[in-house]
């Protein structure tokens, strides 16, 4: 107990030598709120969302728990690891930020459109909610990043395995996103709809999914030079190295490459 009490401590320190760190901080607090507003659109537009959430809401719908709940307590368990196994230099109050807030925010929001989206189910409401979810998320996303005050437990597991195996960063975000779909799939039943051919019973997998996978890169990098760059008045292209120093503090055996913190998603 007193090591953890102990490291914590060194989190805010590390994190505090930072600049303009309550900016930061605000900003970071507020990508979680848009970004759980932007996720929201996606699931309601019934094309699917980004394979992380989707896991989670269909594990969670099959454990009859909210989604919210469900995604902190799997956030949580990926965080602890990581601030016990791993490297603290992943950890922030960003990462506390996107572990709690995120999954809340989203259901808050679904909540709220739900209700309206089953009422006028069409594609000339569904596909706008689509894009404008695409462009709010990769958005949010793109502060959050810029903000530099920790990485999303989920974000932390891809750049942990890229080390521990060697592997390009990307190709390990290929492996994580394959294997949660595949998780959610699996204990919701999608998985026996896919064998079966009965494709109307897999949920929260779609187009929506496959365009997060390809279009979120180059979207959130876009944010990143227009308009995230301006609003904390930094270079975001030194944000990459400012990362990597920070993880790199206190890890002997910390081996990152700087191309790969560029790879970024929620």
């Amino acid at each position: 107990m007193k090591r953890i009490q102990q490291e914590i401590l060194r989190y805010f320190k590390d994190m505090f030598k930072q600049n303009n760190m309550p900016k930061r901080i605000v900003i970071s607090f507020f990508s979680i709120i848009i970004m759980g507003f932007g996720i929201s659109l996606f699931s309601v537009s019934g094309f699917g969302v980004d394979p992380f959430t989707s896991m989670n809401m269909n594990v969670a719908s099959t454990l009859n728990l909210s989604f919210g709940t469900y995604q902190m307590i799997v956030n949580g368990i990926i965080l602890l690891y990581v601030i016990l196994v791993a490297h603290r230099g992943l950890v922030g109050i960003g990462t506390v930020f996107n572990m709690i807030g995120c999954g809340y925010t989203c259901e808050f929001f679904q909540n709220i459109f739900q209700p309206f989206v089953q009422q006028n189910n069409t594609l000339a409401l569904r596909i706008p909610l689509l894009i404008i979810g695409l462009v709010t998320l990769c958005f949010a996303c793109s502060l959050f990043f810029t903000a530099n005050v920790g990485v999303g437990p989920y974000d932390a597991i891809g750049f942990m395995l890229s080390r521990g195996i060697k592997l390009s960063h990307k190709w390990i975000r290929v492996i994580t996103d394959v294997t949660v779909i595949l998780i959610g799939l699996a204990i919701s039943g999608g998985l026996a709809a896919v064998f079966s051919g009965d494709i109307a019973n897999i949920r929260n997998i779609g187009i929506g999914t496959i365009i997060t996978a390809f279009c979120m890169g180059p979207l959130v990098n876009a944010f990143n030079k227009t308009v995230s760059a301006k609003i904390l008045n930094t270079n975001y292209e030194k944000v990459g190295k400012e990362i990597l120093v920070y993880m790199l503090k206190d890890a002997k055996m910390l081996s990152f490459s700087e191309e790969s913190m560029f790879v970024f998603s929620k």
